[in-house]
């Protein structure tokens, strides 16, 4: 099975790199990309998808103001991607409904997470995991 993943993310480079990180898996593809939440709100039902990657802190309307959106609006998985590392940052996403919480630098952990929230779980950081209350899955 492919998993189709839709990113958000604002900085172009960084776009790019996922995008060609993640397609290196071979389970793994990015049907789209929006660089704000508003920009996302509008592509993500022609792209299909089935997870969300969202960064943190995007123009205008946060990441976590987007997770909010998407829980609202389809059934589809956020997996938050994020140099934050702070306790809040990640307690207030995995409460506002994201699936899971990895950080920027740590691109090995990724593919996993997104595989795992697909799959109906949930995936934290391991760096962070102590200090949050885990999603039920």
């Amino acid at each position: 099975m492919t998993i189709r993943i839709f990113v958000v993310e604002d900085h172009h480079v960084m776009r790019t790199t996922l995008r060609h990180y993640l397609g290196l898996q071979d389970d793994l593809v990015v049907c789209g990309a929006a660089s704000s939440a508003e920009q996302a709100m509008e592509r993500l039902e022609d792209a299909d998808p089935d997870v969300v990657l969202v960064d943190v802190s995007l123009p205008g309307r946060s990441g976590l103001d987007l997770v909010d959106d998407v829980r609202s609006r389809w059934p589809l998985p956020c997996l938050v991607l994020s140099g934050h590392g702070e306790r809040s940052y990640v307690q207030r996403a995995l409460d506002r409904g994201a699936a899971g919480y990895v950080l920027k630098g740590r691109p090995e952990e990724v593919p996993e997470a997104l595989r795992r929230v697909v799959a109906g779980g949930s995936h934290v950081a391991a760096s962070l995991r102590g200090m949050v209350t885990l999603p039920e899955a």
